[in-house]
C-alpha cells in the first residue's frame, strides 16, 4: 500500500512498522552524512521587516520516508481542511457555509478570499471567488479572530462579522492604555498608573509573561515602557491564592499607582480570592474617606468570559472574551494579554504582536503541509511520542528572552493534548529544561533519550541601558561563544563521542530577533502545533474547562467542611459534614483546623 489514500489506522500501522523495521536501527551519525536529507529537513518562514524563522529538523531519527508517511497520515485526518475551517469559520472559500440571509446578496456579487497579510503588502493579491450557500457545519474555534487583521472579514453562523466586536475592543484599549500611559486617567489619588499586576493562572496568563519577559529585552519595547523620572512600566503576577505569594508581590508596589487586572475566564477560578486579597489591600490603602467605588472603579479591571461575573462590576471596568473564543488554551490573543501589554508598552507594540500572530496564520493557512512550520514540529512530536515511545520533550530556551517559552508551551499543550481517552499513545509533556541546560548529564547519558528542542535567537539583543554593560567590547565574542554552544549541544546529543554514544534526537528553532513580531509568531505557531496534534490524535483540543473550574464543587464542599470543624468538636463532626469526604482528606483538614483554630485565637 502506498499510503496516498490510507485511512488514519491505515497509516498509522504503516508508521509502526516502519519505526520497527526501517528506523529503529539507523543512526543520527550516518542519517546527517546524507546532505540532500539535511537539507530537504531545514525550513525556513521568511517575512516582513527581514524577521525570520527556521527549523531544523535534520537531527530527528527520521528519513525523508518517514516525513512523507507522517505526511500521509495527516492526510488522512484531514488537517489542511481542518486547518482551513480554523482560519476561515464559515468564510470557508473551498467549503463556503453562507447564512441564509445573506444568500441573494451573495449571489450577487463576489469576495476577496485572500487572507492577507496587511492592506500595504508587496505580496498583496486576492482571488476573486463566487460564494454559494452551502449547510452549516460546526466551527471548532473562532481563535485565530482575536488577531486577525482590519479588512478581513470571518462570518459567524448567524451572519454577523465576528471581527466587528474583536476590532472594536482593540480601538477600546488603545483609547484606555494611552489614557493611562499619559496620565490623563490617573489613579485615586490623582498619581499615574505605572504598575499592572495581573491576577490568573493557565495558558493567557503563562503566554503573557513569556511575552512581557521577552520584551523586557528588546530595544524598542523598553523606550515604550519608560515612566518619566519614575522608572519602568512593570507587570507582576499573581497565579494563586497563597499569602505569602501576594504579600511578597505587593511589596514594593505603591498601590496609588497600581492597576489590578483579574483574568476570570468562567467567573468561578480559584483566583477570584487572590482578587479579594488585593482589593482590600487597595481599599486600605487608598481609603481614606474615599468611597470604596471610586478607589475600585480607578484600581481594579476585570478580563472576563462569564456573563455573570461581568454583570457584577462596572460596565466601564470589564473587557468580555467573545463568546467565540473563549477555549481558555487559545485566548492568548484576547485582552487578557492585550490590556496589560498596551499599558506597558504601548499600543504601538501591541500591534506588531498581533501583526506576528497573524502572519504565522497566514503561513499556517496558505503553506503545503510539506513546509509548514507548525504541521511539521507536530509531526516531529507525534513520531517520537507514539513510535519512538519518547513521552514529551525538554524544551530548552538559549537566552533571557525566552526564558519562560517553555512554562507557556507546556501549559498550552497540557490543555489541549492532556486527553488521553483514546488508542493512541500522546503526551502532553513538555519539561522547561533552563536556560544553561540544567539537565545536561541526563540528556547525554539515560538510557531512554528524551527529545530536546533547543530554542535560539540569532540577534543578542542588548539593549543600551542595561546596568554594567556600558562600553563592554566583547559581547559579539560572546554571542559567538553561545551560538556555537548552542550547535555543540545539538551535534553531541546527536553523534557523541562514539559509535555507543548520541543518537538522541533534537530540533533547533531559531528566530533572527524575539521582538513582539517574532513573539507573536511564536506563540501562535505553539498553539497551531498544538491543535494540529490533537487533531492526529483525535484529541478535542478546544475545552472551555480549567483546572480549577473543574474542581470548584468539590472544593467549595470542602470550604464548608473546614468551616464545620471550626465550631464543632470532632464527635459532632461526623453528622455534620456528612458522607462522601475522603478519610484522609477529613483527618489531615481536622489536624489543620485544630492547628490554625490555635494560633488565630
Amino acid at each position: 500500500m502506498s499510503g496516498a489514500g490510507a485511512t488514519a489506522s491505515q497509516a498509522w500501522a504503516i508508521l509502526k512498522r516502519h519505526a520497527r523495521d526501517e528506523i529503529s536501527s539507523l543512526r543520527l551519525q550516518e542519517l546527517c552524512k546524507d546532505n540532500d536529507r539535511v537539507s530537504s529537513l531545514v525550513e525556513v518562514h521568511n517575512s516582513e521587516d527581514n524577521h525570520m524563522l527556521m527549523v531544523d529538523l535534520s537531527r530527528q531519527r527520521i528519513t525523508l520516508e518517514t516525513l512523507n508517511h507522517l505526511l500521509r497520515l495527516a492526510t488522512s485526518r484531514e488537517v489542511k481542511g481542518f486547518i482551513t475551517r480554523l482560519a476561515w469559520g464559515p468564510n470557508d472559500p473551498e467549503n463556503p457555509v453562507v447564512p441564509a440571509h445573506l444568500k441573494e446578496k451573495i449571489e450577487r456579487e463576489t469576495i476577496t478570499t485572500r487572507f492577507e497579510t496587511n492592506e500595504t503588502s508587496s505580496k498583496k493579491s486576492s482571488r476573486r471567488r463566487v460564494v454559494s450557500p452551502e449547510r452549516h457545519s460546526p466551527i471548532p474555534s473562532f481563535h485565530v479572530s482575536l488577531r486577525a487583521l482590519k479588512g478581513l472579514k470571518m462570518y459567524k453562523a448567524d451572519g454577523t462579522n465576528a471581527l466587528k466586536k474583536i476590532h472594536s475592543q482593540w480601538e477600546r484599549i488603545q483609547r484606555a492604555s494611552q489614557n493611562w500611559r499619559r496620565g490623563q486617567v490617573p489613579g485615586a489619588t490623582g498619581s499615574m498608573i505605572r504598575d499592572v499586576v495581573v491576577i490568573g493562572r493557565g495558558v493567557p496568563i503563562m503566554a503573557l509573561r513569556f511575552v512581557y519577559l521577552a520584551l523586557c529585552k528588546d530595544r524598542a519595547a523598553n523606550i515604550g515602557r519608560r515612566s518619566g523620572l519614575k522608572g519602568q512600566r512593570r507587570i507582576k503576577f499573581l497565579t494563586s491564592i497563597d499569602p505569602i505569594r501576594a504579600a511578597a508581590l505587593i511589596a514594593d508596589l505603591d498601590p496609588a499607582s497600581t492597576l489590578v487586572i483579574t483574568i476570570a475566564l468562567n467567573g468561578n477560578e480559584e483566583n477570584l480570592m487572590a482578587t479579594s486579597t488585593l482589593k482590600n489591600w487597595l481599599l486600605k490603602s487608598l481609603g481614606n474617606g474615599r468611597r470604596p467605588e471610586a478607589v475600585i472603579n480607578k484600581h481594579m479591571f476585570w478580563v472576563t468570559g462569564s456573563e455573570r461575573l461581568a454583570s457584577q462590576q462596572k460596565s466601564e471596568n470589564v473587557f468580555m472574551i467573545p463568546e467565540h473564543s473563549r477555549c481558555e488554551a487559545f485566548t492568548a490573543f484576547s485582552a487578557a494579554a492585550l490590556l496589560p501589554l498596551s499599558i506597558v508598552f504601548g499600543w504601538p507594540i501591541v500591534e506588531k504582536f498581533l501583526a506576528g500572530a497573524h502572519d504565522m496564520d497566514v503561513h499556517f493557512v496558505e503553506s503545503n503541509p510539506r513546509h509548514n512550520l507548525p504541521v511539521l514540529l507536530a509531526l516531529i512530536d507525534i513520531w517520537n511520542d507514539s513510535f519512538l515511545s519518547s513521552n514529551g520533550r525538554i524544551l530548552i530556551p538559549s537566552t533571557e528572552a525566552f526564558a519562560a517559552y517553555p512554562a507557556f508551551c507546556a501549559s498550552l499543550e497540557a490543555q489541549t493534548c492532556g486527553n488521553a481517552s483514546h488508542s493512541k499513545v500522546c503526551s502532553s509533556l513538555v519539561v522547561d529544561g533552563g536556560l544553561h541546560s540544567m539537565y545536561d548529564r541526563a540528556l547525554y547519558q539515560t538510557g531512554r533519550p528524551l527529545p530536546t528542542e533547543l530554542v535560539v535567537t540569532m540577534d543578542s539583543q542588548i539593549i543600551s541601558n542595561v546596568a554594567g554593560l556600558h562600553g563592554v567590547d566583547d559581547i559579539p565574542i560572546t554571542q559567538d561563544a553561545l551560538m556555537c554552544s548552542i550547535f555543540g549541544h545539538a551535534d553531541e546529543l546527536a553523534f557523541g563521542g562514539s559509535l555507543e554514544e548520541g543518537n538522541r534526537p533534537s530540533t533547533l528553532l531559531l528566530c533572527g530577533i524575539c521582538d513582539a513580531f517574532a513573539c507573536g509568531q511564536l506563540v501562535a505557531m505553539a498553539e497551531h502545533r498544538a491543535i494540529v496534534k490533537a487533531r492526529i490524535w483525535d484529541i478535542d483540543p478546544f475545552c472551555s474547562e480549567i483546572g480549577s473550574s473543574i474542581r470548584a464543587k468539590r472544593t467549595e464542599q470542602l470550604r464548608d467542611v473546614l468551616q464545620t470543624m471550626y465550631t464543632t468538636e470532632e464527635e459532632e463532626e461526623d453528622n455534620e459534614t456528612g458522607e462522601g469526604i475522603n478519610l484522609s482528606t477529613k483527618t489531615i483538614l481536622r489536624h489543620y483546623a485544630n492547628m490554625t483554630r490555635d494560633q488565630r485565637s
